[in-house]
């Protein structure tokens, strides 16, 4: 009881301490690192160690990931000694399991033919094989050759606990488990046991099979990490043969210890590039339109081709085609995105139509103006509307086709509308030498009756019509400066047309006649009487006499009165001057103490006479 005791203490003062020293390999994944969204990484265990144990429950010595995340990895170096964790592992214990501290599927020999171990599926501690079944060889222990081993006459049936132990682990600390096997007769290999190591019931090593010559000891080992909250680890040896004969063992130097674990972590980021070159576009040849296109990160630099300027999100394109904008991040990744331009290509040339200058009086100049806006180098054009106006914005024209007659001067401009799309373009009729009426008027405004003169400015015009707007009109073939008596009061329009063969030019000007002034004559209010006269003592005792506090007032429009205890707080205040009554009581309306209070006051009188004071005032009960 005394040496199970002492292992267990040992064993408490170890599993805190690592078995490194120092002097392994460098241990380390990398630095945290950003991929690009559908890119595959693959993060690679450090070199010298094994047993890698991944954060995703890889076993390998790498993993490849699509996801961010944080990927940690845990490995060993078995080849450092420390205790053996396993109790009796050499069977020196005794004879027994229990001894021995462990369990076992097999049960202890019961004899027959051969000996102890006649029956698959037992087992002996002994020195020997030979002691045990007659068949089997004279065989030493693995340890000094004269020690205790487990003989075992194999059971036929797979998944076999040959032997299992309890043991109390570290979480996150490596181990390695492993045992000593041979063979107690010669045998072939299909018969041979096949041992394979558990922890909580999971394989942690591959089958293993021992000599085919008998007494030929060989070592078969696993590693295993103990996971987070993992405090207990139960050891499995497993027989996996099924063969009837043959499939008999020792066991000796069974061995479980912590040995040297390292771990690292690693932080991936994805970095996820998005860009949209927004709608497909489809416009008219001659019009524009622009791509623009959007991003996830404001950071991201956007080109569009073909033809784009490097690192704008913009684009005119000028012709049909399919454009390409690309998104690059700061950690290099990129995006891609399509967006289909058409540009319907319409069968004209045409811009400004120019001007078409005539003189007054010759129609044949501006008889007609005749269009040819179709390419007849392109293939024949869609039907073509017309929409004309003119002379000026605004005035549309009703006969609309390639030609229009009968134009007086001015701007005309055109619609052209073919297949959804339309061009504008424009003409200007000219005409040489036309009048241009221009006056001046001086008063512009004044009382009746008012006299104005009328100065004629106009230039080119050969007569001139005067229309004054008080009913008279004038008729004149010279420039000479007139007037006209404007008798009553009104707003009235002054016309001037000047003339010149066919060609006319009209201007007008506005006269403003008032009437007479008439001067109010401003009655003097009468002057009423103001009283304003305060007072300094009251005795709210209820005897109806001098029970309130109030000033004397006559014709008083305006008053702020406040009045103060001596502590300064309000006691009254009103803004009334019909209804200025203090009854002596506080805004709760309990009594006031006797004594001095204070008094501001304001107050206007009809005239607008100010009033404005303060004082103390007694009051006494």
């Amino acid at each position: 009881m005394k040496n199970v005791i002492l292992s267990l203490f040992l064993f408490a003062n170890y599993v805190g301490h690592s078995q490194c020293t120092g002097a392994e390999p460098p241990y380390y994944l990398g630095p945290d690192t950003t991929i690009c969204l559908g890119t595959v990484l693959t993060i690679f265990g450090p070199t010298g160690y094994s047993n890698y144990s991944w954060s995703t429950g890889s076993q390998g010595a790498s993993i490849s990931v699509l996801n961010p995340g944080t990927y940690t990895v845990s490995s060993t170096i078995s080849s450092l000694a420390g205790p053996n964790l396993v109790l009796n592992g050499d069977f020196e214990g005794g004879t027994t399991n229990v001894a021995n501290n462990f369990t076992t599927s097999y049960i202890p020999g019961t004899g027959g033919t051969w000996g102890l171990l006649s029956n698959p599926g037992q087992y002996a501690i002994t020195t020997s094989p030979n002691l045990v079944h007659n068949n089997f060889n004279i065989c030493g222990d693995h340890t000094s050759g004269t020690g205790n081993m487990l003989v075992a006459n194999g059971a036929s049936t797979a998944n076999t606990t040959v032997w299992s132990q309890s043991v109390p682990v570290t979480p996150g600390q490596g181990y390695v488990f492993s045992y000593w096997v041979a063979s107690v007769e010669n045998s072939s290999a299909a018969a041979l046991a096949q041992l394979q190591l558990y922890i909580n019931n999971v394989p942690i090593s591959s089958v293993a099979v021992p000599s085919t010559s008998a007494c030929i000891w060989t070592q078969h080992s696993g590693n295993w990490v103990a996971g987070n909250g993992t405090s207990n680890a139960v050891l499995k040896i497993v027989n996996q043969s099924t063969a009837a004969a043959g499939n008999d063992f020792s066991l000796d130097d069974i061995l479980f210890r912590q040995v040297c674990t390292k771990k690292d972590t690693i932080v991936v980021a994805v970095n996820n590039v998005q860009v949209n070159g927004g709608a497909d576009l489809t416009f008219c040849q001659g019009d524009t339109d622009t791509l623009v296109a959007t991003t996830n990160n404001v950071n991201n630099v956007m080109t569009w081709t073909p033809g784009g300027t490097p690192g704008s999100n913009t684009y005119v394109p000028t012709s049909s085609g399919v454009y390409t904008v690309t998104a690059v991040s700061p950690f290099g990744c990129t995006k891609t995105d399509l967006v289909n331009v058409n540009v319907r290509a319409m069968n004209w040339a045409i811009d400004s139509l120019g001007s078409i200058p005539t003189d007054c009086g010759d129609s044949t100049g501006i008889a007609a103006v005749l269009l040819q806006p179709i390419d007849i180098n392109l293939p024949p054009p869609l039907p073509f509307t017309y929409a004309w106006s003119g002379p000026g914005m605004g005035n549309p024209i009703a006969t609309n086709g390639p030609v229009i007659t009968d134009l007086n001067a001015g701007m005309y401009y055109l619609t052209i509308t073919s297949d959804g799309c339309s061009r504008d373009t424009s003409i200007e009729v000219l005409i040489n030498n036309a009048p241009i009426a221009a006056i001046s008027a001086s008063p512009l405004t004044g009382y009746a009756p008012l006299t104005v003169n009328f100065d004629n400015n106009s230039q080119f015009g050969q007569t001139y019509f005067w229309d004054f707007g008080n009913g008279n009109i004038l008729n004149t073939n010279n420039t000479n400066s007139v007037s006209t008596i404007y008798d009553t009061s009104g707003i009235y329009t002054v016309m001037l047309v000047a003339l010149s063969g066919g060609c006319s030019d009209t201007v007008y000007v506005t006269i403003e006649v008032l009437d007479e002034p008439i001067i109010p004559v401003i009655p003097i209010p009468p002057y009423v009487p103001v009283v304003f006269e305060t007072s300094n003592v009251f005795t709210p005792n209820g005897d109806k006499e001098n029970d309130f506090f109030t000033f004397k007032m006559e014709n008083i429009i305006e008053l702020d009165v406040q009045i103060f205890n001596r502590w300064g707080n309000l006691m009254f205040e009103t803004k009334d001057p019909a209804n200025f009554f203090w009854d002596g009581r506080s805004p709760e309306g309990a009594e006031a103490e006797d004594g001095v209070y204070f008094c501001k006051y304001k107050a206007k009188g009809a005239q607008g006479e100010l009033f404005e004071g303060n004082g103390f005032l007694q009051l006494i009960r």
